[in-house]
């Protein structure tokens, strides 16, 4: 696999991520509950979870895994708190932009 395909596949696994884990964050679950869950969701071409085992490796819980992505192996991790972070700044930017249009004048 060259490194633009590799590169590909890492963008399309963060985006998994961040859609996996958006809808607790919207409704407003903390990070630390997000930790404790240990949730995953498998399909037929995606498998993501927090923590647990992939490439015969236990991962904590403060890890995002993301084994499968759009029928391809990803086998790519990122790191939770980064990615709840980023999930819960474009949410807030998005309500911004809301209350901006909101306002008259």
């Amino acid at each position: 696999m060259d490194s633009h395909e590799q590169y590909e596949i890492e963008q399309a696994a963060r985006a998994l991520a961040k859609r996996f884990i958006r809808p607790y964050v919207e409704r407003g679950d903390s990070f630390e509950s997000l930790k404790k869950s240990h949730m995953g969701m498998g399909c037929t071409g995606e498998r993501v979870q927090i923590g647990g085992w992939m490439n015969d490796k236990s991962w904590s819980t403060d890890f995002i895994l993301v084994s499968k992505v759009g029928g391809r192996e990803a086998n790519v991790t990122f790191r939770l708190r980064d990615v709840f972070k980023e999930v819960r700044g474009e949410i807030q930017s998005a309500r911004d932009v809301d209350d901006f249009r909101l306002e008259p004048g």
